[in-house]
């Protein structure tokens, strides 16, 4: 029987997120998981758990949605077979970006949303990496979604906590993958976690970029046959 491999994208993506990736992933079913609108993260892995069949699962999020994986493996460790994390060290926001979405989930609300400008779609791609056709699949994302999807995700998704006490008590393989010099994980979260268990295995990348399912499709690839195979 081929292995399921579950999908759960990011912030304002869908499974166009995964394009790239997916053909480097042979001999693999692939299951798209959307992210519901108007529930929180008990919500969400409540919905996840409904959702997926009997069998455990073999769980792969990017970016928010590797926090909601983390979370859903926090909630329903049962569930879980393995655990692969893109792009997102789950903890926290900062402060400084908890008040930064809330002001501008309060703009988004009273002026509409104009969706992500061009330059803050570029600033998620490593310098060196920034291939038009890949910018353009993320802003055709984010339009696809909407205003009503965007103040979802900011409404009930950035109030985060903590989940590396989880994370060590995890029974089952659990890979990190993430850049070097991506300003959206916390570097530091991940070697504080580094080597507080034997199950867990953390992979970095050069360059800065965030959204390495698009940028690097064939290295994560073949990280993720490592994990799926263990």
């Amino acid at each position: 029987m081929r292995k399921k491999l579950h999908l759960i994208p990011g912030t304002m993506c869908n499974e166009k997120l995964w394009r790239e990736l997916v053909p480097y992933l042979h001999g693999y079913d692939i299951v798209y998981l959307d992210i519901p609108k108007g529930k929180n993260f008990t919500q969400l892995a409540n919905y996840y758990n409904e959702l997926l069949s009997s069998e455990k699962v073999c769980l792969i999020g990017f970016s928010l949605g590797g926090y909601i994986a983390t979370y859903f493996s926090k909630m329903y460790p049962e569930r879980v077979e393995k655990l692969f994390v893109i792009s997102n060290s789950p903890t926290s926001l900062p402060s400084t970006e908890l008040n930064q979405r809330e002001e501008i989930l309060k703009f988004v609300k009273k002026h509409g949303y104009q969706g992500m400008s061009r330059s803050r779609v570029v600033n998620l791609f490593d310098k060196e990496n920034h291939q038009e056709h890949l910018i353009d699949l993320v802003m055709n994302m984010d339009k696809e979604l909407g205003i009503d999807e965007f103040i979802s995700q900011y409404q009930f998704t950035s109030a985060r906590t903590d989940l590396a006490k989880a994370i060590r008590q995890f029974s089952f393989p659990v890979h990190f993958y993430y850049s070097d010099g991506d300003g959206l994980v916390n570097i530091n979260w991940f070697n504080e976690l580094r080597s507080s268990n034997p199950k867990l295995s953390l992979f970095n990348t050069s360059g800065s970029g965030h959204m390495l399912p698009l940028e690097k499709p064939e290295e994560l690839a073949k990280y993720l046959t490592l994990w799926a195979e263990l």
